[in-house]
């Protein structure tokens, strides 16, 4: 008969981190994201957990001079401009992405910039 010795202990021991800790302190343009480990889906949940990225597309954060933050990875808008040969279509390969720190970056489309009417 197997028995399966792996537990949360042995995850410390391995330093394997745990849902809800803190991957990294993130401050741009002013605003402080905190990066935690955890699931995008609860398919997931069945390897370790990953640094979850907030999704800005729910809920938008901006600068205070009204620029968007993104992901690279985030599905991009109406505007995007691929910038590189790339196949993937997403944020990290648009001409308006002005990279961050980790995988969070500006978008520097005008058309996309917040002002004091929208």
């Amino acid at each position: 008969m197997f028995t399966n010795t792996f537990d949360s202990a042995s995850a410390n021991q391995m330093n394997i981190p745990k849902e809800g800790d803190l991957y990294k302190t993130i401050e741009l343009h002013g605003v402080t994201f905190e990066i935690r480990y955890g699931y995008y889906e609860d398919i997931d949940r069945l390897y370790e957990p990953i640094e979850i990225y907030p999704d800005f597309i729910r809920n938008p954060v901006y600068t205070n001079d009204g620029f968007p933050f993104i992901t690279l990875m985030q599905a991009p808008c109406e505007y995007y401009k691929r910038i590189n040969a790339d196949p993937d279509r997403d944020c990290g390969n648009c001409k308006y992405m002005e990279r961050g720190d980790e995988l969070i970056a500006l978008c520097r489309c005008l058309k996309n910039r917040k002002t004091d009417s929208t």
